[in-house]
């Protein structure tokens, strides 16, 4: 298959996929959702993706149709059935299907997957970003469905010829992307936003830190300002389909540039340990390429 869609036991290419209007996610966007890049049939940290998504089920009272095995297990048997070598992995969960009303009943929620083919871009190449405020509301760490902000924004940047639109509070301090995390290097020291409810906990921002830790660099866990971020050493834009990638500009103003051995040091890190486990054994191996 070209691409896959599924949606509770029914699969079909996504353009053919039939979802009913009375799925809260339709109305509300009242679901929560993960992502994980797959190569050679492997979905990358999917353990970790689908912890965090039971999480957030159970922070918004969603009550999952299936358990985390058994997630797992369909998704690794699913990702079979798209021909590609490098693809990604889309799934989430809504509240449940019932006529429209604000007020939820206790429902049994809706697993959604989608599967198309998608290679890493060249994670060498540095991005050029844009700056703009953040409209979200303040339970950003939860992975919801509602990302009408965040759409937005990755507009805004993608008509300004850029990959990432990177967001700040109207207090002057920088959130995140509006599909990833931002961290900073400064003097020789990663600086990350603290995990609170305006930065969604990225899977490869804890990967970066743990990666500083193994290396001796220092970490900061807190709010940077605006201006800290364009006075940065580098900028690192981080998530699991952008592993970890420098950035070159924001509106068009040069930043970065001047620690390209840490910066390196992350970026090389993330991608060689997405190869190593994703890697077939050596008679069945694929190109990474």
């Amino acid at each position: 298959m070209k691409n896959l869609g599924y949606y509770n036991g029914k699969i079909s290419l996504l353009e053919d996929l039939q979802i009913p209007a009375t799925d809260r996610a339709f109305y509300f966007g009242d679901g929560v959702y993960d992502a994980v890049m797959c190569r050679n049939n492997i979905p990358y940290l999917l353990d970790l993706h689908i912890d965090r998504l039971y999480k957030n089920c159970s922070t918004l009272d969603i009550n999952p149709p299936v358990d985390k095995k058994e997630l797992k297990a369909t998704i690794c048997e699913l990702v079979k059935k798209v021909d590609a070598n490098e693809k990604f992995v889309y799934f989430h969960i809504s509240r449940g299907s019932q006529i429209r009303d604000h007020a939820y009943e206790n429902l049994k929620g809706n697993l959604f997957i989608s599967i198309t083919e998608r290679e890493i871009t060249d994670i060498k190449r540095k991005m050029k970003c844009i700056l703009a405020k953040d409209i979200r509301y303040e339970l950003c760490n939860i992975k919801t469905l509602n990302l009408l902000p965040s759409v937005l924004t990755a507009q805004m940047a993608k008509n300004s010829n850029s990959e990432e639109a990177i967001m700040y509070r109207s207090q002057d301090f920088v959130t995140e992307g509006s599909h990833s995390n931002v961290s900073i290097l400064k003097n020789g020291t990663l600086i990350t936003a603290p995990k609170d409810k305006y930065i969604l906990p990225g899977v490869t921002r804890a990967h970066i830190i743990e990666i500083a830790n193994k290396n001796g660099v220092p970490v900061e866990e807190r709010r940077y300002s605006v201006n800290e971020l364009f006075s940065a050493d580098e900028i690192i834009i981080s998530s699991s389909s952008k592993m970890a990638r420098g950035v070159s500009e924001i509106d068009n103003i040069p930043v970065g540039g001047k620690d390209k051995k840490l910066l390196s040091l992350f970026n090389d890190t993330i991608y060689n340990n997405y190869l190593k486990a994703t890697s077939l054994p050596l008679e069945g191996k694929v190109s990474a390429r």
